[in-house]
Order: structure tokens, then C-alpha cells, then sequence
């Protein structure tokens, strides 16, 4: 997926995008390593996110892979996330990755929670140096 892709909800998702107006993001970082970039940030209420582009460059296009701990992420959409090759760290969300959401994503539609959506349009601001 790109970073375009999480950077909003697919429509059945579409009554969320309000909820990123209240999501506050603190401690975001970013570090440049040879082929991608590592976004990290954490939330107040204690989330963690982390967006790793796969590309020297920050856009729309840039290919990624993305994480949060979030409760929604876990148990909405890193199944799904997941199935398109764009989760990082499977391993801490095993259960969540090998069982499919029935009642919460029974499309397996693949979106990012409000962390996330807020922590790729934040990371599409950043001017690398």
C-alpha cells in the first residue's frame, strides 16, 4: 500500500475522518536509513505508530508498511493490512493477523486507524534534508 493509501478512509470507513481532528500526536520523529525513512510518533492517550516508506523520497506514491497498538488497528484492520504486505511487526499482532475480523472488517477492507491516517498526512509534511 502507499502512503497516499493510508493518508485516508476507504468509504466504508468514510464517518471516521472527523476523528482524526482529535487525535494529538507528540514525539514525532523521523529517521532517514539507506532505502526508507522511519516515521514513529505516539499519541496522549499512549499509542505508538510507526510508517516506514520504503523510498528515499516522502509522497503520495511512496510505497510503506505501517503499525499502531491501538485497540481498532489490532482488531479492525491489521488483518487486512496485513494481506496487502503492508504490516510491520506481524509478530505483535499475531492473533490479530491470523484471524480474520467478522463482525468490526468482515470485507477485509484494508484502512488505517485515525493514528495512522493523522501520522501519514503529518509525515507528508516533513522536509527532508
Amino acid at each position: 500500500m502507499t502512503l497516499g493509501q493510508f493518508t485516508r478512509f476507504p468509504a466504508k470507513f468514510r464517518d471516521r475522518e472527523e476523528s482524526i481532528n482529535y487525535v494529538v500526536l507528540t514525539n514525532i520523529n523521523y529517521s532517514v536509513e539507506e532505502d526508507k525513512i522511519v516515521v514513529t510518533s505516539q499519541t496522549e492517550s499512549g499509542y505508538q505508530q510507526e510508517i516506514e516508506i520504503l523510498d528515499n523520497k516522502i509522497s503520495l506514491r511512496s510505497p510503506c508498511k505501517v503499525y499502531c497498538d491501538c485497540e481498532s488497528f489490532k482488531y479492525e484492520f491489521s488483518h487486512a493490512v496485513f494481506k496487502q504486505n503492508s504490516l510491520l511487526h506481524p509478530f505483535k499482532l499475531l492473533r490479530s493477523v491470523i484471524s480474520r475480523p467478522k463482525i468490526k472488517n468482515p470485507y477485509n477492507i484494508p484502512s488505517p486507524c485515525k493514528h495512522i491516517a493523522r501520522l501519514a498526512r503529518e509525515a507528508l509534511k516533513i522536509k527532508l534534508k
